[in-house]
């Protein structure tokens, strides 16, 4: 049983776990709430899909909301010295209500009742679904975490460990705890600490982009480009006359807040000035504050970002987790212009360090830095080398179909 957060990115994250599964021979299937404006991907995958609860419009609901940190309290907060008591519980339970928030009484019940009655013998589950580990608990069945990005439950969930146990004093419930014990024992079972990150974490990114010192058991495995499947326009797989560098801001913000963090026409004069092909995958609402598209750009809604990066020198992004797995399979150095929903900054730092990107925060975004950032991944071979190694580092992990002996293991 796959449960995973309804949106494109989230469900491409996890469907080659489930072709994995499938083709040994399992039934597989995505089970959680239906997102209206998100059903085609779920049918992309070519796996069976079933609808619980009531419809999840996450787009609206961040439209409404503003979407799920305290203000000033951010998940992707990179900076230690941000990392205060203050800010830690802020987070700590803030993400709490979030995941609560995701996970309603009534769709849980209709879960459990289901589970028990098709009896899967395993959960693989996204980390923003904690529905997934309160159902597989209550059905007393094993259940995985799937990462889509960097691990901030995990971090979060670390610092706030850290934080109490300096905190001798500090004898109040674990807000995650409470909850959760509460959620499983509805259903006569007890909580234990696999509800918080799985009896294992599947991670198919890149190693440098994993914390150290959390309580999470990892198996790391090869990253599976998966994008929305489309007819390739031939010019996709022609060698081009001059560098290509791809420009993309992903899809998760113009799905669900319609806007941007970055200035898009910052992005592309700091693009038109250098002698390169640019593949902007832009729709015509991201363009509207555009005056003039340079000529150097050819702006296009969507193209396959797998199959277009292997003939490009670099891309430009916005740190996503699905974005720069596709960028590291292709070896292509990386210009992040981080945002801040999720994993991005500290993604971004890692790839840095690791010597594989460059990152300009939102802050610093004008065209010269962008136009500098990318001359220097062009210019300088480091960049291209490193990113050469980290793709043999991928490729040499094993692949979703080697671990799933194990998952038999475990489910068994």
């Amino acid at each position: 049983m796959l449960m995973v957060f309804p949106t494109r990115t989230h469900v491409y994250s996890m469907a080659p776990v489930g072709w994995a599964l499938a083709a040994a021979g399992h039934e597989v299937r995505f089970v959680g709430q239906r997102n209206p404006r998100e059903v085609l991907p779920f049918a992309e995958t070519g796996l069976d899909a079933m609808w619980f609860g009531e419809d999840l419009d996450i787009a609206h609901h961040r439209r409404v909301s503003g979407g799920g940190d305290n203000a000033g309290y951010q998940l992707s907060e990179s900076r230690p010295e941000r990392y205060t008591e203050e800010y830690v519980r802020t987070v700590y339970a803030g993400w709490v209500d979030v995941f609560r928030w995701n996970t309603p009484e009534s769709l849980v019940n209709e879960l459990v009742r289901f589970a028990r009655q098709w009896r899967p013998d395993l959960v693989v589950w996204d980390p923003l679904l904690y529905a997934a580990p309160i159902v597989a608990q209550a059905a007393g069945v094993p259940h995985l975490r799937m990462m889509y990005a960097a691990d901030q439950t995990a971090r979060i969930g670390a610092q706030y460990r850290d934080l109490r146990a300096s905190l001798p004093e500090d004898t109040g419930p674990d807000p995650f705890v409470e909850w959760m014990s509460a959620e499983v024992g509805r259903f006569g079972a007890d909580y234990d600490e696999t509800l918080r990150y799985g009896v294992k974490t599947i991670d198919c990114h890149p190693s440098y982009l994993r914390y150290d010192d959390v309580d999470v058991d990892y198996l790391p495995a090869r990253f599976v480009p998966l994008n929305k499947p489309m007819a390739l326009p031939r010019w996709v797989v022609e060698p081009p006359a001059r560098p290509r560098v791809l420009l993309t801001l992903g899809i998760s913000n113009r799905q669900t807040l319609g806007e941007e963090e970055t200035s898009v026409s910052a992005l592309l004069d700091g693009l038109s000035d250098l002698d390169v092909e640019v593949i902007a995958t832009l729709s015509a609402e991201q363009l509207s504050s555009v005056e003039k598209i340079p000529d150097n750009v050819r702006a296009v809604d969507f193209v396959p970002m797998n199959e277009l990066l292997a003939s490009c020198s670099a891309i430009v992004h916005q740190g996503g987790g699905a974005t720069i797995g596709n960028a590291v399979v292709n070896a292509v150095p990386q210009l992040v212009i981080p945002g801040t929903t999720w994993s991005e900054r500290v993604s971004a730092l890692a790839q840095a360090k690791r010597g594989n990107g460059l990152l300009v925060d939102l802050e610093d975004v004008t065209p010269e830095s962008v136009r500098n950032g990318l001359q220097r991944l062009l210019e300088e071979p480091s960049f291209r080398d490193c990113a050469l190694e980290v793709r043999d580092e991928m490729l040499a992990r094993p692949s979703l179909d080697d671990l799933v002996p194990e998952l038999e293991r475990l489910a068994r």
